[in-house]
Order: C-alpha cells, then sequence, then structure tokens
C-alpha cells in the first residue's frame, strides 16, 4: 500500500486546459472515487497518475517518491480499463499470468498467485476457458485478477463496469468496494456514475471542467454542496433548484413565482453568506412530500400543486409539478400518491433546504 499525492498538477493539450491546479491526497488503503461529465478531466488524471500521460505541471507522488520522471512500468501500479483487454487466443490463467511472465516471476509464485487471485474472485473453475467463453462479469472479474496478482501499491481503475448491465453493475460494485476493503490497496476510482460514486466510494472528488469542485465523504457531499454544480449532480433524483428572492422583513422569507415561504433562521444565514439576495433555492425531491406532521409544524411551507405527471416506482413515486416557469420533482412513499391532473397541498422541508447565489 501506498499514500498518492497530486500537488498544483496541471494538464495543457495544446491551448486545452484539461486539468487546472488540482491538489488531492489519497491516503493508504482508501477508495478514492473521481467522479463527473464527460470531459472534465477525471480520466486524465488517471492517465497522468498510471505514467500514460505526461504531467505539464505539478508533481505526482506515490509512497512519498515523486514519479513524474519515473515509467509507468516501474511505479507499482495495476490499472483496470472499460476495454477489459483480455488476449482471446490465451485462457484465463495465462491472461492473468501474462504481466507476471513477462516480469520473470518463478513459474510457482506465479501460481500460486494466479489461483490465490482466482479463488478471491470466484472464479478458479474458470482458469482453462478463454474470453469468448466467459460472460461479461467474468470477463471482469478477470481483468480485476490480472491487476490482483502483481500485488501493486495501487489500484486505478477507470470506469471498469461500464461495459455491464444494470443488474450485474449493481453485483459487481459491491463486489469491488467489499474485495478493496479485504485487499485494503490504495485505489482510485475513474466514474461518471455518481450512484457508483456514493455507493463505493470513502470519498469522492467531484469535478467539472478540468476543475475541482468538491472532496468530501459521500453523505458530506449529499448534505452540504459547495455550489449548484455538486447539488445537482449528486443525487439519483437531482435537486430542484427554484429562483428566489430573500426578503429580510421582520419575518425573513424567500418569494418567488408563485410561492412565499417563510425561513428558518439557519437558512437565512445561509443567504447571508452569499451576500446575494436574488438566490436559488434548492430542495431535494425527497424533501419535499406530504408529511402531516411537518404540515402541522409549519404550515407555511405548504405549497398547493397540481401533478403533472406520476411515475410509480413501487414504494415511491416522483411526482412533477411546475411552481410558476420552474419545473419541480417530488419523491412521494407509501400509496396515497395523487394522480395527474389532481391538486396537492405538498410540504416542503426547508430546515433541509439550501440557498445558492445565483451565478
Amino acid at each position: 500500500m501506498a499514500c498518492v499525492e497530486l500537488r498544483n498538477v496541471w494538464k495543457v493539450f495544446g491551448e486545452t486546459v484539461a486539468v487546472r491546479d488540482f491538489n488531492l491526497r489519497i491516503d493508504e488503503g482508501e477508495l478514492m472515487v473521481v467522479v463527473g461529465p464527460s470531459g472534465c478531466g477525471k480520466t486524465t488524471i488517471l492517465r497522468m497518475v498510471a505514467g500514460l500521460e505526461d504531467v505539464s505541471r505539478g508533481g505526482i507522488y506515490i509512497g512519498g517518491r515523486q514519479v513524474n520522471d519515473v515509467l509507468a512500468r516501474d511505479r507499482n501500479i495495476a490499472m483496470v480499463f472499460q476495454n477489459y483487454a483480455l488476449y482471446p487466443h490465451m485462457n484465463v490463467f495465462d491472461n492473468m499470468a501474462f504481466g507476471l511472465k513477462n516480469r520473470k516471476v518463478p513459474r510457482e509464485e506465479t501460481r500460486r498467485r494466479v489461483g490465490e487471485a482466482a479463488r478471491v474472485l470466484g472464479i478458479d473453475h474458470l482458469l482453462g476457458r478463454k474470453p469468448k467463453a466467459l460472460s461479461g462479469g467474468q470477463r471482469q472479474r478477470v481483468a480485476l485478477g490480472r491487476a490482483m496478482v502483481r500485488e501493486p501499491q495501487v489500484f486505478l481503475m477507470d470506469e471498469p463496469l461500464s461495459n455491464l448491465d444494470a443488474r450485474l453493475r449493481v453485483q459487481m460494485r459491491v463486489e469491488l468496494a467489499r474485495l478493496q476493503r479485504r485487499l485494503g490497496v490504495t485505489t482510485i476510482y475513474v466514474t461518471h456514475d455518481q450512484v457508483e460514486a456514493m455507493t463505493m466510494g470513502h470519498r469522492i472528488v467531484i469535478m467539472n471542467g478540468g476543475i475541482v469542485q468538491q472532496i468530501d465523504t459521500p453523505m458530506r457531499l449529499y448534505e452540504r454542496p459547495a455550489n449548484l454544480f455538486v447539488a445537482g449532480f449528486i443525487g439519483s433524483t437531482p435537486m430542484n433548484f427554484i429562483p428566489v428572492t430573500l426578503e429580510r422583513h421582520d419575518e425573513p422569507a424567500l418569494r418567488g413565482e408563485g410561492l412565499y415561504f417563510p425561513i428558518p433562521p439557519e437558512l437565512v444565514e445561509s443567504g447571508l453568506k452569499t451576500g446575494k439576495e436574488r438566490l436559488v433555492l434548492g430542495v431535494r425531491p425527497e424533501d419535499i412530500g406530504l408529511d402531516p406532521e411537518l404540515a402541522r409544524q409549519h404550515p407555511e411551507w405548504i405549497c398547493r400543486v397540481g401533478a403533472e405527471v406520476v411515475e410509480s416506482l413501487g414504494a415511491e413515486s416522483l411526482v412533477y409539478f411546475t411552481i410558476g416557469r420552474t419545473a419541480v420533482t417530488a419523491r412521494l412513499a407509501g400509496v396515497n400518491i395523487p394522480r395527474p391532473g389532481e391538486t396537492v397541498p405538498l410540504v416542503f422541508n426547508l430546515n433541509r433546504a439550501h440557498l445558492f447565489a445565483r451565478e
């Protein structure tokens, strides 16, 4: 195991800045997820750590040693790609052992490592098969096993589950997280899927346009997003954003098109910190509902809306409606779900709301 540090790292392609002043420390044994939309620079970060891309400026350190000028093969890392890159003419054993044979690892040691990794991954009965005789999940395990047998200081994973179907992705991300805890190897995991990021990462780096937006634990990102981008990116149904104005009378309130909410003191402070009066109210769909106790305590937070579309998901439903000209989504649990066209009094839990400067 080894810690990984990136200090003031830049990557420039011609006139395009792909990564801008990136700083991150990944502790020994930590699973760090780098997440963001396509083109945000996350894979470029991984490739620089791997030694597949040069660093334009700054330093990368593995185990306290700067590796900017160290060849990829000498960094003691193992990478799992989106494309499994298995040799079709080799069986599973030979695919997993290929890197060890190139390094002249003794035959008995190679056999021990491959056998041990295969047992951990549950593919020890497949060692004689070729890739075409394997399912997608089995091929993914072989690619992981090939990385494991090298016994690296650091695992690098570049969207390794993106080629799997939805059900298998859920299964494999649980297995990956369990495997990482068992091995205790420092891991950098790149994905564009925020659900993968939230469920797997010890900490998460959110990037956009080559710039770090926030680094934190999954729940801190969910509870305390640093800006509008993070707030909208984290959450399986995105946060609702409603343009409002902060009115500072005897009773501070938010006024928007079609709504007027007196707000709690902590939300007032959040609004004052922005130094603005024109704000964006952020409310997650799960914080808009039919809670009778909240409605009794705060009748001023009730907004009567017309349900436009209702999507039933079984234990819960998504209700889509409009406030003024803003589309809003509520996530409602239970069976008493409004029908399309029905007017319903929904209560907004402003104790869990966020305020952002519009810009």
